[in-house]
């Protein structure tokens, strides 16, 4: 009987829908499934299980060096982590972001910041000719550190002076207060299915904590396929990944890649918590 794991967080130790309906998934294709968080489970508890999903590792935003010192460990102990480390390190700093636009897949420009400071800041913006901006971590998670900069409003910015760090730029998306954010799941490369987060009014932020609410949608073979394509770049098909974006008449275009703790919504897709079990056995052979 294989034996997997699902890591949760401090402020999440109890499983959410979609991680209950991945355990049952698990169990009824024979597993022994548990979860538990990362940051406070010894390390031996993940390296004797056969899988380690980091699915609920929501926390990793306070201490990311920490997260990334984790997967390190469990990789030297020679646990199978899913997706697999590379893959890991790869997604979680969003500059992949500025691969993908080299390749010619649609994404909010965006620049990368070395010092995010208030002049390094107001110079981008007016050479763009943008009057709003969104600043955000090059690792970060749940919408956390993110915030949007008004170039009428620079006196204001609610920045740090001491330590501005390094940063992305990216050019606001007006339109996402309407269109929401469309997350599509993938499970193996396969399109399962897409859920819509519909944003509160007067709000730009798509997380939940910003009083999104979501609604499970269709989405056409040309959004599917256009979603696919930011697979492209990776060395691997990744076991799971929700491919988060704006679906407009003109196309696809993607806001964030996630292939690290997404959630995956399986709550709204009967079936979809025993495929992803079934993708996974798959895998461990």
């Amino acid at each position: 009987m294989a034996k997997v794991i699902i890591t949760t967080c401090s402020e999440y130790p109890h499983p959410t829908p979609s991680l209950e309906a991945l355990l049952d998934g698990l169990r009824s294709e024979g597993a022994e499934a548990a979860h538990a968080p990362w940051k406070t489970t010894p390390l031996e508890t993940f390296a004797q299980a056969d899988a380690v999903l980091p699915l609920c590792c929501w926390d990793y935003h306070d201490d990311p060096k920490r997260f990334l010192d984790w997967i390190d460990a469990l990789e030297a102990t020679g646990a199978r982590l899913f997706n697999p480390p590379s893959t890991l390190r790869w997604n979680f700093r969003k500059t992949y972001l500025l691969e993908m636009a080299a390749a010619g897949l649609s994404v909010p420009r965006t620049f990368h910041l070395g010092e995010a400071n208030r002049s390094a800041i107001e110079r981008m913006m007016k050479a763009e000719g943008w009057k709003t901006a969104v600043l955000k971590p090059v690792s970060g998670q749940s919408g956390n550190g993110v915030r949007k900069l008004g170039r009428a409003e620079r006196e204001t910015w609610p920045l740090n002076p001491d330590t501005p760090g390094e940063a992305l730029l990216q050019e606001f998306q007006e339109d996402i207060a309407v269109l929401g954010e469309t997350t599509l799941t993938f499970i193996d490369g396969v399109f399962s299915h897409a859920v819509r987060r519909v944003l509160k009014a007067g709000e730009w932020r798509a997380n939940q904590q910003y009083g999104t609410t979501y609604e499970r949608v269709e989405v056409s073979r040309e959004v599917i396929d256009a979603a696919r394509a930011y697979f492209g770049l990776l060395p691997q098909t990744p076991l799971y990944a929700r491919i988060d974006g704006l679906v407009r008449p003109a196309g696809f275009m993607l806001m964030e890649l996630e292939l690290i703790e997404p959630y995956l919504y399986l709550e709204f897709d009967p079936g979809s918590a025993a495929n992803l079990a079934r993708a996974l056995f798959q895998r461990l052979g």
